[in-house]
This record gives structure tokens, C-alpha cells and sequence, in this order.
């Protein structure tokens, strides 16, 4: 048993189906299809091929119904050529007759309407035929060619029989034999609109058979009763009658812009007719035909009623008119736009003086019209290279001097648009060094070498090359700072490279404030500033100085660290590069206090020289309770220096032992061995001359 939610679900699906139909029901209007095959296609009609006509389903009424588009019978016209004195049968032939539609027809009477007059008719197999006519040289007193509508009545003259084809209603006569390429050089077509069925035909004067040929028929599509022809063009719904592409698609609003359309067989409609083409509701002037198919103009400017400020686009259809005769019109299926193109960014904003900068526009409607022309200031011309519909990009131009100017594109050589900031780009002049500024490094590489000049700012990417007397170059990266400041790494060079391969090991610090770093060579330097678009400029010092070499040094050896309670001091030799040059976090000192060194704190570098490092921790920690420090030099030199065991008293190495203070002391020790020797012996002399057994004083005493 089904339970109430089941019950309610299927309820409520059925009432869903139901609604939906009702709703596909009153937006379908079955009565408005007009042949077998474009109701039977509809799901909801059907095709009544005894009343002519499309119902709803709902409505069905005797057993002549034709549900599905297959089962529609197919008529076929045999449109020979007609000539002049010759009689003429009308036949239709049926096929696909799937309802025994022309068993019906072979029981009702049919009555042909053959323009001027009604005509018996009869079934004949599978043919619908029509009493023959004859139509003499007074039907051709005006063309070669005419074109009459013909069509077939049943059932006492109440019931038009309906063709899928609205063309084969029209049959054409010819007033002498034109053979098979009877219609070479035309343009025909026919369809159905606002309940009017049209047809038209137009033939150009190299058309064998009539020559210059132009017809157009309009009737009711009910009754197929004429009406009057209207004095304003026709609008021709033709797919061998329309128009095709146009370009450019849209177009500045101010004007200007060569505009072409391509028409389908433009050439045989355009023969003895003035064009005039109008795009969005704007004229274009000045229409001439390029070739067979392709319209040129020029799209006017607005109106002086039209606001100057546009902030909008306009769009609208393209229509092309013939006249002033017999006038007809195409319009497009397309829109055509005018539009104010807008700026919003530019980059880069600098470049250096030879050009080649690739600068992007960035906006609105950039892909307007046929050409654009980007402009730096007054008249330095950027190149377009690509556009789209939000970017321009182009390639600037080179200039003697130093200037900016604001940036603009001007379409079409008319409408000039810059961004609402009015940004500008400028050209700056090639970088220069500083004279006499060191260039240094060591040997495992990664420090910071600081670079001072100007004119760094426009550069995308600097290289510092270093060349090796071996022929070897090694390149490394550089940041900009700003325009007069920038700072590169030194390159990570091998020993056996290097012209002199004196590296010291000693890892004993010398105590010598005045020693200096050791020096393994200098070697030729270049740098490579690099612009956006590929251009590389090598700067040099100004003023005609020599470019700097690069010293390379020795790395840094690292012995011992020793502490006084505020700070810790590292000891070694050749600690001076690195830090001393540039003002940076180029050293780097980390304090390691438990044993698997796995917990540190940074310590606040303070002073750097040749043999020490000192530096203060950032945060409270016990000094003592260091074991190891950390020390980074740049981005590649890294040592780990353990603190060292305290050992017996007579391995401790003490100043006085140290081998030039020994010499002093011996010096010492023996001046004043000299200096004891001599005072003692003038002492000698002195107690010689008074020592004669008798006091002093008693020398003095009178007799």
C-alpha cells in the first residue's frame, strides 16, 4: 500500500506536469503556423490536412492529422522556364504521403488561382494538376521576365492548399528560351513577417535571359489577398541579401572612423541603385563599393544637438538602402557600436632614452575603430603592437633627452583619450656609478655589495658579472632600492679559479687591531641593467673614470667567543666584509643555549672589524649559559663556533707568553739588570772615599 506521502508526491508531480503544460499552452499559438512541417515540429500542435491549419491537440477534429513533422506530405513545383504563346501547366507534385492525403484530394473538387484567373485542377497520381495558360506578348510589354503567383484550392474553393516553401507560390515566365542559367546574376527569396508573405527578385544586366530585373510581391499570408506596396523601403529578410560582417564592430562616437560592410551579392544589388548605409542610427558618408560584396564609408559626426560628453555607448543595426527607386533595405543581425574610449592605467612609467619600452594601456573600448596612435607628450610616438578591447600595448620610441610627457591614444586620427589621473611616462637617462666605490666580496659568495649612482629606478633587473682571468663570468642578481641605491650579491666563486690560491687556515685570531683583510685578487666587473623590452645598458662611472674592479677576499675564519655579561664578542680574522659595507642585516648572529643547539635567540650586531664581531641579545639570556653562536655572513657563508672547554693552567696560552711580548720583557728585564749594576757599583765608589774607619759625623766634630 502506498503511504500518504507517497500518494502526496505523486500528486504533487502530476499537478507540476500539468501546470507546465499549461504554461507551454498559453505562450504557443498554434494558429500562427502556416505550413505542415513548421506546426508539426511544435509539440503541442498538429496539422489538420483537410483544413489547412494548425491547432492544439486538445482541438483535433477528423482523422487527417499529422502529429510529427515526418508525416507531412512533401510538394514539389516544376518551375520550368514558361515562354511567351506556350502553354503552361501548374503541377504540384506529392510525395511522402503518409495519411493518404491525395486520396482525399481525388474526392473533393481543386481550383487553381493562376494570377489573373481560376483554373480547373485534378489529381493525377501523385500530381496536382493545373488546366494550362497561355500568356502572350502583351504579358511582357514591360520585362522580359514576369513572375506570377499561382497557388490551389480545394474542397469548392474554401481550403488553400499551404506549401512549406512560400517561393514555389511564385512561378517565373520568360518571353523566349533561356535554358538552364536562367537565374545566373539573381538574388531571389522569399519569407514570411508580421502575417505578410514576401518575395523578391532582383537580377543584374548580366543576366542572359532578362537583364537588369527587379520584382517584389506582398500579400496576406491568411488569404493571399495583395496589398498595396509601401513607398518606404522594403526590408529584405534574405540569406543571399545581407549583411555579412562589418569592420571594425564599433566605432568612436566623435566620427571619423572607415567603416566596412560586406553584403551578400552586393554587386548585383547595388547595379543602377544609390546606397546609403547608416550604422547605430549615425549616417555614414560617402558609401562606394570596393569590390563586389564590401561597402566603405565614413561614419559622420554627431549632430550638434548630441551632448559633447558621452558617458554611454550607442549600438545599433547596420542598414544598407537601395533606392531611390524600388527602394529596399538589409538590415544587419548585429550591432554596431560608438563608443568614448577610456584610459584607466599606463605602465611601466619610465624608460630608458633608446626606447623599446613596452607600455601598457590599460581601459575601456581600446579595440575602437581601424588604428589607433599612442603618443608620449607632444610627439613621441609610441608603436601599437597589440590591441584588445581593455589593452594597448606598444613600444616607445627613442629620444635624445631626458622628459616626460602625459600619455594619449588617438583613434582613428581623431578622438584623443588620456587616463582621468593624466599619467605620464617619462624618459629617464642611462644609469651612472659613483666614482670610487668599493666593490667587494669573498670567496663562498652571498654578500651584500651596496652600488651608488642614479637612474636606477626605471630598470626592471640588474646583473653584477664578475669575469675570471680563466675566461670563466659568473652573474648574479641585484635589488633596487631606489633610483640612486641598489644592491647586488657577490658571486659564490671555487679556490681553483682564482689566480692566487693563498687561503689561509689558520683558525688562531691574531690580535692585530691594524691587520687588514686578505686580498686574493681583483677581477673585471660589469653590470647589466635591464629595461622592459630587453634593452641592457652598462653603467660606468661618469666624468670618464675607470670602471671599479671587484676585490675579492678571503672568507672569514671564526676561532672563539667570549663574553663579559652584556655582550658577546666573536673572534677571528677577515670578519669585516660583509657588514662594515653595507648598513644592513648582512651579519647575522644567533646564541645557541641548550645542547642540541635547537633553541637560539638573535643577538643585535653592534661593530664589526677585522678580527671581532660584537653583538648585544635581543632578549634577556644568560651569556654564561651560551654554548654556541650562529653566524651568517650574507646569504651563503654560515659557521656554527662552539665555546671552549676552560683547560689546566699550563696549556693557557697568556698574553705574556705570546711572542712579541716576550721580547719586550726580556728588553725590559735586561735594562734593568743594567740600571741595578750601575747603581751599585757608584755606591762602591762613594763608600771607598769616606769609609776610612772613622764616622762621618766625627770628620765634622773640631779639635
Amino acid at each position: 500500500m502506498f503511504s500518504n506521502f507517497t500518494i502526496f508526491v505523486v500528486f504533487l508531480c502530476i499537478s507540476r506536469h500539468a501546470y507546465a503544460s499549461e504554461s507551454a499552452k498559453s505562450t504557443i499559438d498554434c494558429t500562427e503556423y502556416r505550413s505542415c512541417t513548421k506546426c508539426a515540429n511544435e509539440t503541442l500542435c498538429s496539422w489538420s490536412l483537410e483544413h489547412q491549419n494548425c491547432v492544439q491537440q486538445e482541438e483535433l477534429w477528423g482523422n487527417m492529422m499529422v502529429h510529427v513533422e515526418t508525416d507531412c506530405p512533401q510538394f514539389t513545383v516544376a518551375k520550368l522556364s514558361w515562354l511567351k504563346d506556350a502553354s503552361y501547366t501548374y503541377t504540384l507534385t506529392v510525395s511522402n504521403d503518409k495519411k493518404d492525403f491525395m486520396a482525399y484530394l481525388r474526392r473533393v473538387t481543386i481550383a487553381c488561382s493562376l494570377q489573373t484567373g481560376y483554373f480547373k485542377g485534378r489529381v493525377d497520381q501523385n500530381d496536382i494538376k493545373c488546366d494550362g495558360i497561355r500568356r502572350t506578348q502583351a504579358d511582357f510589354m514591360l520585362n522580359k521576365q514576369m513572375i506570377f503567383f499561382y497557388y490551389v484550392k480545394f474542397n469548392n474553393n474554401s481550403v488553400i492548399l499551404r506549401l512549406d516553401n512560400d517561393s514555389d507560390y511564385y512561378v517565373p515566365h520568360y518571353n523566349h528560351e533561356c535554358g538552364v542559367k536562367r537565374d545566373d546574376d539573381c538574388v531571389t527569396c522569399s519569407w514570411t513577417a508580421d502575417g505578410y508573405i514576401n518575395y523578391f527578385k532582383r537580377c543584374s544586366s548580366a543576366n542572359r535571359c532578362s537583364g537588369l530585373y527587379q520584382f517584389y510581391d506582398r500579400r496576406y499570408a491568411q488569404n493571399f489577398t495583395t496589398t498595396p506596396t509601401a513607398a518606404a523601403a522594403v526590408p529584405l529578410q534574405c540569406a543571399n541579401a545581407s549583411v555579412q560582417s562589418v569592420e571594425p564592430i564599433s566605432a568612436p562616437w566623435t566620427g571619423g572612423t572607415v567603416v566596412r560592410v560586406t553584403v551578400k551579392n552586393h554587386r548585383i544589388l547595388t547595379e543602377k541603385k544609390s546606397v546609403v548605409v547608416t550604422v547605430a542610427g549615425r549616417e555614414c558618408a560617402g558609401p562606394k563599393s570596393v569590390d563586389n560584396d564590401t561597402i566603405a564609408c565614413t561614419v559622420s559626426p554627431p549632430p550638434r544637438e548630441e551632448p559633447k560628453a558621452v558617458t554611454g555607448i550607442a549600438k545599433g543595426s547596420i542598414v544598407v538602402e537601395y533606392g531611390p527607386w524600388q527602394k529596399f533595405s538589409i538590415v544587419s543581425t548585429f550591432t554596431f557600436k560608438l563608443v568614448k574610449p577610456r584610459l584607466t592605467d599606463v605602465s611601466p612609467t619610465c624608460g630608458p632614452l633608446s626606447g623599446g619600452t613596452p607600455l601598457t594601456i590599460a581601459g575601456e573600448y581600446l579595440d575602437t575603430g581601424n588604428a589607433v596612435r599612442v603618443v608620449v607628450g607632444n610627439d613621441t610616438t609610441c608603436t601599437a603592437v597589440v590591441r584588445s578591447p581593455d589593452r594597448i600595448s606598444c613600444l616607445t620610441g627613442a629620444v635624445e633627452t631626458p622628459t616626460d610627457g602625459v600619455v594619449k591614444v588617438v583613434f582613428d586620427g581623431g578622438l584623443s583619450a588620456q587616463a582621468a589621473n593624466r599619467q605620464s611616462f617619462a624618459y629617464t637617462g642611462n644609469p651612472v656609478l659613483d666614482a670610487s666605490q668599493p666593490f667587494a666580496g669573498i670567496v663562498s659568495g652571498g654578500t651584500a655589495i651596496p652600488v651608488r649612482g642614479r637612474h636606477f629606478s626605471c630598470a626592471r633587473n640588474t646583473t653584477m658579472v664578475v669575469h675570471l682571468h680563466n675566461g670563466t663570468v659568473h652573474r648574479t642578481g641585484c635589488q633596487i632600492h631606489n633610483d640612486t641605491f641598489m644592491v647586488c650579491r657577490s658571486p659564490t666563486l671555487s679556490v681553483d679559479d682564482l689566480p692566487t690560491r693563498h687561503v689561509h687556515t689558520t683558525t688562531i685570531a691574531a690580535d692585530n687591531d691594524d691587520a687588514e683583510a686578505i686580498l686574493l685578487g681583483t677581477l673585471k666587473l660589469e653590470l647589466d641593467v635591464g629595461y622592459d623590452g630587453g634593452s641592457i645598458v652598462k653603467p660606468r662611472p661618469g666624468h670618464g673614470d675607470p670602471m671599479p674592479r671587484y676585490h675579492l677576499y678571503a672568507d672569514p675564519v671564526l676561532d672563539d667567543f667570549a663574553t663579559d655579561g652584556l655582550a658577546i664578542t666573536v673572534i677571528g680574522r677577515n670578519l669585516d666584509w660583509g657588514y662594515a659595507q653595507y648598513q644592513g642585516d648582512d651579519t647575522v648572529v644567533r646564541l645557541l643555549v641548550n645542547d642540541n643547539l635547537a633553541v637560539s635567540t638573535t643577538c643585535d650586531v653592534t661593530s664589526v672589524d677585522w678580527h671581532r664581531i660584537v653583538c648585544v641579545p635581543k632578549s634577556e639570556v644568560n651569556l654564561d649559559a651560551v654554548i654556541a653562536v650562529d653566524v651568517t655572513f650574507g646569504v651563503s657563508f654560515r659557521r656554527v663556533v662552539h665555546r671552549k672547554p676552560a683547560g689546566p693552567v699550563d696549556d693557557i696560552q697568556h698574553p705574556w707568553t705570546d711572542g712579541s711580548t716576550t721580547v719586550v720583557v726580556a728588553v725590559l728585564a735586561a735594562l734593568l739588570l743594567c740600571c741595578a749594576c750601575l747603581v751599585q757599583s757608584y755606591g762602591r765608589k762613594i763608600r771607598n772615599r769616606y769609609n776610612c774607619g772613622t764616622p762621618l759625623f766625627e770628620l765634622q766634630t773640631p779639635e
